[in-house]
């Protein structure tokens, strides 16, 4: 990497403001907001009068015409010729944006309630800043007096040589403050997406969609709006925890056939407005399908969240699949699910299966030969309800249309689904009794150990004997509860020893994981 991509330099607050003024440094539309609080903003303006490191600038110069703001801190910039290359503030715009505030605190603004935040005095007398608001005007002078001689001068006359020389300390020092400034220059668009992706200030990480966001900007479409309608209208269906990460995951997929949305950033803005309206569809079908098919009816209970990136790679192109196209996707959803073909995190799995997605779509079996022994290990093992082995096993359990034990009326998965809610789930041979015979925590909180139940029945049960609540089950329905429930045949009276218990639910699930994998 040539070194003089990235230039360092250190300007004058003066000629750093007087560039933003010129239009040589721009905010893009895709920064955030102002949203500082009265504290930071005294902060800095005391770090630079103590000459204290006040962090950099970041700043891209790109002949790229992004849209950027016309107004910095609600004070409008003076319209400047529409000169490239221009220099994009990436990061440092809060600091910048209060700076340019303070120092121009006293011209017309858009915003008077931010205006009145950077109207900044400072007091000679004790070398302080506080809001002109709170400052006697006889002993305190507005900062943006200081740096244009023209203001600053009629203001000396009113004070005594002792406050005269703390202001021209005071003008000095934000004069001759050097702000450190580095300029990303002739690097590609993948690249600058790249190291916008990892700043991190304020504890803030910026995303891709929004520097996309500037770079396809119009007046008929805006990238973030687009998204954020997508996760409202996710959130109506109970999927409002897919996030915008993979929503954005899955754009890549459907327009570039990868992962990484950097992808997305060399191309062609008329490509990105039309693989929107194709994500949008792909969606609602893919959403459909997981709620409908698969019994779903919110994301968090997917083993692995990036699952949803393929499914959507298949529905851009097939919306209306056919019987054989859903029993393959279900296949390769137990596959993927009971094998934790996604537990090593890498993006390898997802590449494979976004071909065999499209393959699929295009009427293609690429699933035909998936099989796998599902080892009942899976189910021995801890109970966390947001560990993948859970979520799995949770996918499961519903395919079983489970009831509640005490009445036999069927499980609501729109709510036991939706909620993600502990209470809805219960220790069939519950903590405290196995405590009483000496099982610890730790043996007892297995998978195995865990069916569906509503609040209520969990709450009547509570830690009762199985063998006792067992056999208040209406005789009626006792037989097919137990059996939705995939209690085992021969351990459904509830006397059999937890251990024994325990191993023979876990073979039936695996048995039954299997079969879901092979039909």
């Amino acid at each position: 990497m040539s070194v003089h991509k990235i230039t360092p330099s250190s300007p004058r607050i003066a000629a750093l403001l007087s560039d933003v003024a010129k239009g040589n440094i721009k905010i893009p539309v895709f920064q955030r907001e102002f949203v500082w609080t009265d504290e930071q903003i005294m902060s800095l303006l005391d770090s630079i009068y103590r000459g204290y490191p006040v962090g950099s600038l970041l700043l891209w110069a790109t002949k790229e015409a992004l849209k950027y703001e016309r107004e910095v801190g609600g004070f409008k910039l003076p319209e400047t010729p529409e000169d490239y290359p221009v220099n994009y503030v990436l990061d440092g715009q809060q600091r910048l944006t209060t700076l340019y505030g303070v120092f121009n605190a006293d011209q017309e603004t858009g915003n008077p309630d931010l205006a009145i935040r950077f109207a900044v005095a400072y007091l000679p007398k004790t070398e302080e800043f506080v809001h002109e608001s709170v400052a006697d005007p006889a002993s305190s002078i507005l900062l943006s007096k200081i740096l244009d001689t023209t203001k600053l001068l009629p203001e000396l006359a009113r004070f005594g040589d002792a406050e005269k020389n703390a202001i021209a300390q005071l003008t000095e020092r934000f004069k001759d403050y050097e702000f450190p400034v580095v300029t990303i220059r002739d690097r590609t668009n993948q690249e600058v997406c790249r190291v916008f992706q990892r700043i991190n200030s304020s504890g803030t990480q910026l995303s891709t969609l929004e520097l996309l966001a500037a770079w396809t900007w119009s007046d008929q479409f805006d990238l973030r709006n687009e998204i954020s309608g997508i996760l409202d209208r996710l959130a109506e269906k109970g999927f409002e925890d897919l996030g915008e990460d993979q929503v954005m995951r899955c754009l890549t997929a459907i327009v570039a056939d990868e992962i990484k949305t950097e992808a997305l950033v060399d191309l062609p803005a008329g490509d990105l407005v039309k693989a929107v309206s194709k994500l949008k569809q792909a969606l609602n079908a893919m959403v459909d399908f997981l709620a409908t098919e698969m019994k779903i009816k919110n994301v968090v209970f997917l083993p692995f969240p990036i699952m949803v990136v393929p499914l959507a790679r298949f529905f851009a192109d097939e919306l209306k699949p056919s019987a054989t196209q859903r029993k393959a996707l279900r296949k390769w959803f137990w596959y993927c699910s009971f094998t934790q073909r996604y537990r090593a995190g890498t993006n390898k799995a997802v590449m494979e299966d976004l071909k065999s997605m499209k393959l699929l779509a295009a009427g293609g079996d690429p699933f035909a030969t998936l099989s796998a022994s599902v080892d009942p290990g899976l189910f021995t093992k801890t109970w966390r309800i947001n560990s993948t082995a859970a979520k799995a096993t949770i996918c499961l359990l519903a395919q079983f249309d489970p009831k509640t034990f005490l009445t036999g009326a069927p499980i609501d998965l729109g709510t036991t689904l939706a909620a993600y809610n502990s209470r809805e789930f219960h220790h069939i041979y519950p903590k405290a009794f196995l405590a009483n015979d000496g099982i610890q925590f730790h043996e007892s909180n297995v998978i195995a150990n865990i069916c569906m139940l509503t609040a209520d029945d969990n709450k009547q049960i509570s830690d009762k004997n199985p063998a006792d609540y067992f056999d208040e089950i209406p005789p009626a329905h006792r037989e097919d509860v137990l059996h939705r429930a995939l209690v085992p045949m021969g351990y459904r009276d509830g006397t059999k020893l937890f251990s024994e218990f325990v191993n023979a639910r876990a073979s039936l699930m695996a048995e039954k994981a299997g079969e879901l994998i092979s039909t």
